[in-house]
């Protein structure tokens, strides 16, 4: 490994890790699947990561798996020169795979690549081909080329031929007794080099290497020498299987001798192909027997011929298989075979003679072929595929594929514990998932079957939520993630594979439709944006991106503030919000409405997103509800430093609760402020929307705002999270430059309303890093309105709800009214005492229908927000002896116009 490369990789085994160098070995390292510190690997040359508990563990760790990133630019880090001009190729091939270069150089050599459509280009491996054709692997950044990472050139004429190791003759393969013939390149210089195997490369599993066998058959012909044994070498997984069956059959039929090799039989297992094989040392003679057994088995000609296969190196009574499509159950009694045997051997028939003269092992085995008895338990096959757990509330699930023996696509689900242990409970769970599908079998060949397929099972940690898990410090956004500034696609199995982490969503429903394209960020809505919503819009648009950082910023500052969005009725609110939710991959979407959802809907929609905005709109409607009870706001106080808002009941027989965290950011729209106590409007910052903006040119703003392209958009928050390390240390260095100004600024000493408001001025600065067309007066503007946010935020809180002003206003005319006449039966104020005022809501709410004055709001409402007037403190609800000399209930507040009262 060159010496820059393998000092990043001990680095890191040491840092994340634990080794500690041992002379040629690191050791005491954490092994990445069971966490214990008895992993170990070779200091000069860290391939693979091996953990040191082979009884209890045993699995291996690929270096570039655990690193991606090192693994990922090859021309960036091997630069190519007039004197080495394949110095990244010659990297790669070396340390990205692991090959001996010494019988390799001249068979290939370093190109570059250039997708017109993506306008993207990177280094390549180039291997020439027979009939004028070349293969080629992309080796900078492949995943930024979607799933193609190698291609043949246009025009290309390779079919049927074979890539044939370099310096290596037709004479060479005929002379060879076996030839494995591979699907890839790699997979061959992988077998080759173990000095074990003759391998060529057939170069698609679903090719038949017509033109290579017919000369080979030709060479061996013209040495007069019988010819070689074909053993076919695909790639695990359903097409490689396929075609290994079928080709096999094919070159039988044409007279050649065949075998097959598989990682394991019928191809199932974790995909790893000849070449990962090769650098986790496992292509040792013994194991090239045992995928040789493998591929026997794959391609056994009948149910029997498999079992007894199985039934010969085993010595296994009974044992599931599965054939034509189909989970069968093979049984060998030994008294059966017993019988058989006796019987054969007993045998006057001529036919048996030799049977007589054969070794005892050979005599037993022809006899277990008679004997063995096959039934059907399923008239489909269904594999494992991983275990899901959700790590929150320690529930699981397997997710187990159902095949079909006709050509009907398979069928994924999870099946629960419960589900895969009693016989009746997986045939109903079966039935219902898989049109069709019947298990007939019993409850021990149940048992047995699990136990095969969960022997080294994979663990995936399955989410409840959308966005950011901090465990796994990854955004999940659906069939895309983010990891550390990498971007992850999902496999053809639901999950993402992190490095050593395996994780997916839990639910099968995408709430985000994100398209990425990592060379192309369109950021040409930015000028409509400030053009039709000014500073404010870049106000918004600093939140959504602060949102997406909303559990790093907490994790730091341990808050973040809520962001309110106030304004009349066709102010533009809308039209802002849908916009910025297509900008993170949610189309036609603008928010929910607390006061429609019941009290679990709530709490659900708050907790199925992180490091995303939740958005409540028009939350402040005043009609009655139909629910339990009414949303109250002040219930989103312990949101603000992302604790629990609702706390739900496990679903056992225990006692036990689930408190999911407020892992988002929260923005509220709708026409009036959020009417809850001081403590709540402490935590907001508030925006105001209005028609003042308005013009022709901010018309067609907004119009171009609403065709936007959600395809063209959508890759926004993966390039955003791919900054993640930039963006974060731009916003902590903003915050420490705006949080003291603003809490010096005159007349705005509360730490909360500065801390909130420089978080957003912070990310208003930070987002610029990826962000680059806005000006620096539209940002000089932006962060001109948020100084003025908080002065407004700080006045807001030292006056009175205008519900609250316009209640005081009426009092004090009802009160002039009140002053005209003598001793009135109905007073507005009943208080005896100068201090304090005593108001009988009821006689006020009357008062109000007489003069003609419509209601403010809902009596409800009306009893909240007097409990928060400043202007005349509230003290109790309670009866009072009136000056009417009657007993009266009363409101009852401190009245600041007495001599008592400001003598106090």
């Amino acid at each position: 490994m060159r010496d820059d490369l393998l000092k990043d990789v001990l680095a890191r085994l040491k840092r994340d890790y634990g080794f500690k160098e041992k002379g040629a070995w690191l050791q005491e390292g954490r092994c990445a699947h069971c966490d214990k510190k008895e992993a170990f690997v070779r200091a000069d040359n860290p391939w693979v990561v091996k953990c040191g508990r082979q009884n209890k563990c045993g699995r291996d760790s690929a270096v570039k798996e655990l690193y991606p990133d090192l693994f990922d630019n090859w021309s960036n880090r091997h630069k190519a020169t007039p004197e080495d001009p394949n110095a990244a190729a010659d990297a790669y091939l070396q340390h990205a795979r692991g090959f001996n270069l010494s019988g390799l150089r001249g068979s290939y050599r370093q190109e570059w690549y250039s997708d017109q459509k993506l306008g993207l280009t990177t280094a390549t491996v180039r291997f020439p081909l027979p009939g004028d054709s070349y293969w080629e692997r992309l080796i900078d950044q492949p995943s930024r080329f979607g799933k193609k990472k190698a291609r043949f050139n246009y025009g290309s004429t390779w079919r049927g031929h074979c890539w044939l190791y370099p310096k290596s003759s037709m004479l060479d393969y005929a002379r060879a007794g076996e030839i494995w013939i591979a699907e890839g390149i790699f997979d061959a210089i992988a077998l080759v080099q173990t000095g074990k195997v003759h391998a060529v490369a057939a170069m698609s599993c679903n090719v038949y290497p017509e033109h290579f066998l017919a000369e080979l058959r030709k060479t061996c012909g013209d040495l007069n020498i019988a010819t070689p044994k074909l053993i076919w070498a695909f790639d695990v997984g359903a097409a490689g299987v396929r075609f290994t069956r079928k080709f096999a059959d094919q070159a039988r039929a044409e007279g050649w001798t065949c075998g097959a090799a598989q990682v394991r039989p019928d191809g199932e297992g974790e995909k790893l192909d000849w070449n990962d094989l090769a650098q986790r040392d496992k292509l040792q003679p013994s194991d090239l027997d045992e995928y040789r057994w493998n591929g026997e088995i794959t391609i056994a000609s009948s149910a029997t011929a498999k079992a007894l296969l199985i039934y010969e190196r085993k010595r296994l009574e009974s044992f599931p298989i599965t054939f034509g499509g189909k989970q069968l159950w093979a049984n060998f009694s030994l008294e059966r075979i017993q019988g058989e045997l006796q019987s054969l051997l007993e045998s006057q028939d001529p036919e048996f003679e030799d049977f007589k003269e054969l070794p005892f092992d050979e005599q037993w085995n022809k006899a277990a072929e008679r004997a063995v008895a096959i039934e059907e338990v399923a008239n489909c096959t269904f594999r494992t595929l991983y275990y899901q757990r959700d790590p929150i509330v320690e529930e699981g699930s397997y997710l187990i594929r159902v095949d079909f023996p006709s050509d009907r696509a398979g069928v994924k689900a999870t099946f629960s514990g419960s589900a895969c242990s009693g016989a009746g409970d997986f045939k109903k769970r079966l039935a219902s998932i898989a049109p069709g599908a019947q298990w007939t079998g019993n409850q021990y060949q149940l048992d047995k079957l699990m136990q095969v397929q969960w022997a080294q099972i994979r663990m995936v940690e399955a989410l409840q939520f959308v966005g950011y898990s901090k465990e796994h410090e990854a955004w999940v956004f659906g069939d895309i993630a983010v990891h550390k500034g990498r971007t992850y696609e999902v496999n053809e199995e639901d999950y993402f594979r992190l490095g050593k982490q395996s994780v997916k969503l839990r639910s099968n429903e995408r709430m985000l439709r994100i398209e990425y394209d990592p060379d192309r960020l369109d950021l040409t809505w930015v000028k409509p944006l400030s053009l039709a919503y000014g500073p404010k819009g870049l106000v918004v648009l600093a939140y959504w991106v602060l949102s997406l950082f909303a559990e790093q910023v907490r994790h730091h500052q341990e808050s973040l503030g809520f962001l309110e969005m106030t304004g009349e009725p066709g102010s533009g609110k809308t039209t802002l919000l849908e916009f910025l939710w297509k900008l993170l991959g949610r189309p036609g979407y603008e928010g929910f409405d607390p006061t429609k959802g019941t009290i679990a809907g709530i709490a659900r929609t708050l907790g199925q997103v992180a490091n995303l905005p939740v958005a409540m709109i028009e939350g402040d409607r005043t009609q009655e509800t139909a629910h339990a009870r009414r949303f109250e706001w002040d219930e989103l106080k312990t949101a603000y430093n992302g604790r629990p808002v609702r706390t739900r009941a496990v679903a056992n027989a225990g006692m036990e609760t689930y408190e999911p965290p407020f892992r988002a950011a929260l923005v509220i729209a709708q026409n009036a402020r959020v009417q809850g106590s001081e403590a709540l409007t402490e935590r907001i910052m508030g925006v105001h929307f209005d028609k003042g903006r308005f013009s022709p040119e901010g018309k067609a703003a907004a119009g171009k705002l609403k065709a936007a392209d959600i395809k063209a958009i959508s890759g926004f928050p993966v390039h955003v999270t791919r900054r993640e390390e930039q963006i974060l240390a731009a916003y902590f260095a903003a915050y420490a430059r705006h949080e003291p100004a603003m809490r010096d600024y005159p007349g705005c000493g509360n730490y909360r309303f500065a801390h909130n408001h420089a978080q957003l001025a912070a990310m208003l600065d930070a987002m610029r890093v990826v962000i680059t067309n806005i000006s620096d007066r539209d940002v000089a503007d932006a962060h001109a309105l948020i100084l003025a946010m908080l002065v407004e935020r700080h006045q807001l809180t030292d006056a009175d709800h205008p519900y609250v002003v316009q209640f005081w206003e009426r009092y004090d005319h009802f009160l002039a009214q009140d002053a005209s006449v003598t001793n009135p039966p109905n007073p507005i104020n009943h208080s005896r005492k100068a201090d304090q005022i005593a108001i009988s809501l009821v006689q006020y709410e009357s008062r109000c229908t007489t003069s003609g004055l419509r209601p403010l709001c809902t009596m409800i409402e009306l009893q909240k927000l007097l409990k928060t007037s400043k202007s005349r403190r509230f003290i109790a609800v309670k009866p009072i002896n009136s000056i009417t000399g009657k007993t009266v209930a009363c409101w009852v507040f401190r009245n600041p116009d007495s001599h008592e009262s400001k003598g106090a």
